[in-house]
C-alpha cells in the first residue's frame, strides 16, 4: 500500500508540474507594455515632492545607443490614426514622490456623497486681506508694482502677520480690463500665506478677481480637482478665498492662489537665473492663444495634421506661449522652440503613422528602429513617453474634461533641459477656468454630456489643448483616462458638492460682491460669455446651486463613460406611468403655466405660446394614487405634434426633473431635448433621464419647456406624456 501511495503522490506532483509550466508559458506569451518610465533611448528618474508642489528632478537621457543610423527629417501631416493595436496594458507612467508629500486623499467617511443640508450648515466669513499703498496711490498698471504693506487677518492666528512689505500690480489678459482687478503681489521678502502649499514661503502670490464668473467657485473647483487628479505628482496651484480692502475700502472677494513660476515646491525645475545665456535649463512655457504680445513669445511650429475622437482633422501650424521668469535670449527661445516642436512631430508619427523616432536636444529627429519584438501599442507608448509625460497627460486630460474650459488651448507645460533634465514635456499648472463649466453660451461647454477635450472644438478660434485632441483617439490613452477616473470618482463627486456648503456657508460675503460689483448678468465680457440661467441670478446662492447641478451632472455623465455606474434599469420590468392627454379628466396632471395656455382637444392637450420666450409647464405625477421611485423610471417618453405652421423652422425643448431633493425645477438639474422640424403629426421622443444623475429618489414632477426658442402662438399638441422602465 506504501508503494501504491508513493506512485500517487509522485504521479499528483508531476501533473501539478506540468500544469503550473503551462501556466507560465501562457504568462510569458502575453505581452506586457511597461510604461513607468521612458525608454532606454531617454531613460531617467523621477522625483517630486510635497503636498501641491511636485518637483521634477531628474536624471541625464541615455542617448540612442541602440539606433544604427541617424537621418534629419522634415515631418509630413499624418494620417487617419491607428486604432487597430489591441490594449494589452494601460498601466500610466508613474511620478515617484522625492519626498514623502501630506496626503490629499480625502477618507472615504468624510467624502461628501449628496447635497448638503443647508440646515446643517453653519454661516462664515473669508479671511481679510489689506492692501495699503504709499501715500494712497491707486493701482492701475500692468508693469509697475506699486509699493505697499499687506496685511492678513480673519484666519488662524498661526497665519496671521500686519503690514508685510510688498509691490503690487494689475495681473491677468481679459480680466485685467474688468472694472473689479485681478492682482499680482511680491513680497519683499518670502513669506508663507494663508498656509497655503504646506506654508511654503514664496514671495509672490495672486488675488483672481472671478469677475466674469458669477458663482465665484469655477477657478476653485478646477484647483481642487487638480489637486486630487494630479496626486502630488504634478504642480497645480493651492488657493483659498478671502475678501481684500484696498486703502481701507472694501473690493470684494478674491481667490488667493499662488502664481505659476519656476521655484522650489512648485514648478522645481532648473530656474534660468538672470543673465545666464546658456540653453541648458528649465523651461515654463506658459500658452497665449493667439496673444504675441508677451514680451518673452515664443512660438512653437507643430506643422501637424490631428485627428480627434470623431475623426474631424485641422492643421496646426503654430502655438504661442510665453516663457515664465527672467529676459531670454533668441539663441534660448529657438532652442525650447525647436524642442518642442520636435515632441510635436515624435508624438504625431508614433500616433498616426506608426513612424517611430527619437528626439536630440536641438530638435533634430532620430530615426528609431529596434523594439525587440514589442507590440505596435508598445512602440507608440514607449516612443511617446521618452519624449513626453504621458501621465500628466492622462491627469490634465481628465480635468480639462470635467472642466469644459473654453479657454483649454491656453494650456501651460514645462520641461527640464539642463543635462541633468530627463526631456520630457510636461503638462501642469492648470490656470484660466472663469469660462468653463457652462459660463458660456456655446453648446459645446454649456452642455453637461459629451466629450469636450478630446474633440476639435471651434468656436472664435480653436478652443482645445492640442494633446488632449490626439492623444484622444488613441485607445491605450483613453484606457489611462478611464483608470485614473475610477480611483479618483468618488472625491470628484465629494468636491462638487462641496460647491453647494461654499455656496451657502459664505452667501453673505459672496453677496457682498455682488453688492458692489453687480449681478452676473452686469459681468458679461462683451456681452456673449454667458446665457440664459446665468444671467438671471440674483444671489450669490442661486449661481453656486447651478454651479453644483452642473458639476453633480457632468460627473455623473463621465462616469458612464469612463467609470462602472451603469443605468439606474430596474431587475424587473415595472408597468408604465403614463398619462393619456386624450382623456380630459387628465388635464388634473398640469400647472404651473407660465408664458402659456392650456386647451383640450381631443387629439391631446393644446399649448399655446402668449409670449415669444421660454414657455413652461409642469407634470405632477404626485397626482397619481401610489409614490414612484425615479431609479424605476428612467425613461421619458412624450407623443406629440408641432404644425408645420408655426413661426420657426426647427425646435429644441427643455425637461427639468423634480424628483427627490428637487421639488421644483433648479437651474442645471434638466436636459436637453431636440425636437428638430416641425412634421404636422404626431412624433414619440425619448429620452433617457436616468443618465443625467439627478433623476432619483421620489418622482415629484417634471417640468417641460416645451420650446426653448419660438415665436408668440406658436403651439404643440401633446397626446401623452409617460414614464418607462426600459
Amino acid at each position: 500500500m506504501k508503494k501504491i501511495y508513493v506512485v500517487y503522490v509522485l504521479i499528483f506532483i508531476l501533473l501539478m508540474s506540468c500544469f503550473i509550466g503551462l501556466t507560465s508559458c501562457k504568462e510569458d506569451k502575453k505581452p506586457v507594455v511597461n510604461i513607468s518610465s521612458p525608454s532606454s533611448e531617454a531613460a531617467s528618474s523621477e522625483t517630486n515632492s510635497q503636498q501641491t508642489t511636485p518637483t521634477q528632478n531628474t536624471s541625464v537621457p541615455t542617448e540612442g545607443t541602440s539606433i544604427p543610423t541617424e537621418q534629419t527629417i522634415t515631418p509630413t501631416s499624418g494620417n487617419t490614426p491607428n486604432q487597430s493595436a489591441v490594449v494589452t496594458s494601460t498601466a500610466i507612467p508613474t511620478q515617484t514622490p522625492a519626498k514623502t508629500p501630506t496626503a490629499t486623499s480625502t477618507p472615504a467617511s468624510a467624502l461628501l456623497t449628496k447635497k448638503p443640508d443647508y440646515n446643517t450648515l453653519k454661516k462664515a466669513e473669508f479671511p481679510r486681506v489689506d492692501i495699503k499703498t504709499e501715500g494712497g496711490q491707486l493701482i492701475t498698471s500692468k508693469e509697475e508694482y506699486v509699493k505697499s504693506t499687506i496685511s492678513l487677518s480673519g484666519c488662524k492666528e498661526e497665519y496671521a502677520f500686519s503690514n508685510s512689505p510688498a509691490g503690487v500690480r494689475i495681473r491677468g489678459n481679459s480680466t485685467a480690463a474688468a472694472s473689479k482687478k485681478p492682482y499680482r503681489i511680491k513680497f519683499d521678502k518670502k513669506q508663507s500665506f494663508l498656509g497655503l502649499n504646506n506654508s511654503n514661503e514664496y514671495k509672490s502670490w495672486c488675488l483672481m478677481a472671478d469677475y466674469y464668473d458669477g458663482s465665484m467657485l469655477r477657478t476653485w473647483a478646477t484647483f481642487k480637482f487638480a489637486n486630487v487628479l494630479l496626486e502630488n505628482k504634478y504642480y497645480s496651484a493651492d488657493c483659498a478665498h478671502v475678501e481684500v480692502y484696498i486703502n481701507g475700502k472694501y473690493n470684494g472677494v478674491y481667490l488667493l492662489c499662488e502664481q505659476t513660476q519656476i521655484n522650489e515646491g512648485r514648478i522645481d525645475i532648473p530656474e534660468k537665473k538672470d543673465g545666464d545665456t546658456s540653453v541648458e535649463h528649465g523651461y515654463l512655457l506658459v500658452g497665449q492663444g493667439g496673444r504675441t504680445d508677451e514680451p518673452e513669445t515664443v512660438v512653437v511650429y507643430p506643422e501637424i495634421k490631428v485627428h480627434d475622437r470623431n475623426g474631424e482633422t485641422m492643421y496646426f501650424s503654430a502655438l504661442n506661449f510665453a516663457l515664465s521668469g527672467s529676459e531670454y535670449t533668441d539663441a534660448q527661445k529657438e532652442y525650447v522652440s525647436n524642442y518642442v516642436s520636435g515632441v510635436f512631430k515624435v508624438v504625431a508619427k508614433a500616433v498616426y503613422e506608426n513612424d517611430f523616432y527619437t528626439l536630440k536636444r536641438d530638435g533634430t529627429l532620430v530615426k528609431k528602429t529596434s523594439f525587440k519584438g514589442k507590440t505596435l501599442q508598445e512602440k507608440q507608448i514607449e516612443t511617446v513617453n521618452a519624449v513626453f509625460n504621458i501621465e500628466s497627460a492622462v491627469r490634465m486630460c481628465v480635468l480639462d474634461e470635467i472642466a469644459k474650459n473654453l479657454d483649454a488651448m491656453t494650456f501651460n507645460m514645462y520641461v527640464d533641459l539642463s543635462p541633468t533634465g530627463d526631456g520630457r514635456l510636461t503638462l501642469a499648472a492648470p490656470w484660466d477656468f472663469d469660462f468653463s463649466m457652462a459660463n458660456t453660451h456655446y453648446a459645446s461647454t454649456h452642455g453637461t454630456s459629451g466629450f469636450y477635450a478630446t474633440n476639435l472644438t471651434v468656436s472664435e478660434g480653436m478652443r482645445t489643448n492640442l494633446w488632449h485632441v490626439m492623444l484622444g483617439s488613441i485607445d491605450w490613452f483613453e484606457e489611462m483616462c478611464r483608470d485614473v477616473w475610477k480611483e479618483h470618482y468618488a472625491e470628484l463627486k465629494s468636491i462638487a458638492f462641496e460647491v453647494y456648503s461654499m455656496s451657502y456657508i459664505y452667501s453673505e460675503a459672496f453677496d457682498r460682491d455682488y453688492e458692489k460689483w453687480g449681478l452676473p448678468a452686469d459681468r458679461q465680457l462683451i456681452h456673449h460669455h454667458s446665457v440664459g440661467d446665468l444671467n438671471t441670478f440674483k444671489k450669490h446662492l442661486d449661481a453656486g446651486e447651478f454651479l453644483g447641478n452642473w458639476l453633480v451632472k457632468r460627473l455623473a455623465w463621465l462616469d458612464r463613460q469612463w467609470g462602472n455606474t451603469e443605468p439606474d434599469v430596474p431587475v424587473v420590468q415595472m408597468p408604465d406611468l403614463k398619462v393619456d392627454f386624450t382623456k380630459q379628466e387628465n388635464m388634473s396632471y398640469l400647472d404651473g403655466f407660465r408664458r402659456c395656455e392650456a386647451q383640450w382637444t381631443s387629439q391631446g392637450v393644446k399649448m399655446t405660446t402668449t409670449e415669444a420666450r421660454d414657455p413652461y409647464f409642469y407634470i405632477d405625477f404626485r397626482e397619481l394614487d401610489e409614490v414612484y421611485q425615479a431609479g424605476n423610471y428612467p425613461y421619458l417618453e412624450i407623443e406629440c405634434m408641432i404644425p408645420a405652421t408655426n413661426d420657426l423652422a426647427e425646435y429644441s425643448a427643455e425637461i427639468f426633473m423634480c424628483a427627490g431633493a428637487f421639488s421644483s425645477a433648479e437651474a442645471g438639474v434638466s436636459t436637453q431635448l431636440e425636437l428638430g422640424i416641425p412634421k404636422g403629426k404626431m412624433v414619440t421622443y425619448k429620452v433617457n433621464l436616468g443618465e443625467t444623475g439627478f433623476w432619483e429618489g421620489q418622482i415629484h414632477r417634471i417640468r417641460f419647456d416645451f420650446f426653448n426658442l419660438c415665436g408668440k402662438g406658436d403651439y404643440m399638441i401633446i397626446k401623452s406624456v409617460c414614464l418607462k422602465s426600459n
